[in-house]
């Protein structure tokens, strides 16, 4: 994901911009500039945006890079362009679709759209990950049950969430590593699902907090060294949050 012409003052996932370069080549990777509309705005708000558009339509959004709005008006447009995005694709492809002509990109939007409306707490988030992954081109690909797993989560639905995002967990694994962060990300949606069920199952959550807490440890050896403190205070606040009931 990451941009061709990256802004001269850019953070990363892990908040900052000062990473390894190898890191910044990963897929999940994104430059978000470092300014005023983007920085009280999550990580993967601005990259799943910004994903969406050329480095050419990035310069032409009207987007004011010192802008004073909320964080709800800067959603609410974000959100309105990736609309107009869409339909102006669709008209563009018509007799066919955005999504038929060009489906790589029609899901890096729609992803874009679902990550935005599931921050503003739309009732349509729901409807938008399952309507990506019903159609879906590669069946094998399990990403979007990932976000839909979360969702399930926030819902109070944690049978659901966790038994969403068991295969999830298996096909991450396989394609990032035990390690990676979305493999450790996704044993504690598994994990913390177990917690809010209680019972029996709260004890088998506490283990897989304690397993997670051990691969952490692991991927200060490998190349994912560089998300060892932020994947070991995430998982660490979230025992701390569950205990307190926070979440």
């Amino acid at each position: 994901m990451a941009s061709s012409n990256p802004p001269e003052s850019a953070r990363y996932s892990t908040g900052t911009s000062n990473i390894p370069e190898n890191v910044k080549n990963f897929t999940w990777e994104y430059p978000v500039p470092d300014n005023a509309f983007w920085n009280d705005l999550k990580f993967v708000i601005g990259r799943n945006f910004l994903s969406s558009f050329s480095p050419e339509e990035i310069s032409q959004l009207p987007i004011d890079p010192n802008s004073t709005h909320s964080k709800s008006e800067k959603l609410e447009l974000l959100l309105r362009l990736l609309h107009e995005k869409i339909a102006a694709k669709d008209t563009k492809a018509s007799p066919q679709t955005f999504y038929d002509v060009d489906y790589k990109s029609w899901d890096t939007a729609m992803l874009g759209v679902q990550t935005i409306q599931y921050e503003l707490d739309l009732p349509e988030a729901e409807q938008t990950i399952r309507m990506m992954i019903e159609r879906r081109k590669n069946k094998n690909n399990l990403s979007h049950f990932h976000s839909l797993s979360v969702l399930l989560f926030e819902k109070g639905r944690y049978v659901e969430a966790e038994e969403t995002e068991r295969p999830v967990l298996e096909w991450l694994v396989g394609r990032l590593g035990d390690t990676s962060p979305q493999a450790l990300g996704s044993r504690r949606i598994i994990a913390r699902s177990m917690w809010k069920q209680g019972g029996e199952k709260l004890a088998k959550a506490e283990a897989l907090f304690e397993e997670v807490k051990r691969l952490v440890e692991e991927s200060g050896n490998g190349k994912y060294a560089v998300y060892k403190d932020e994947q070991l205070e995430e998982t660490e606040k979230m025992v701390e949050d569950l205990r307190a009931g926070r979440i």
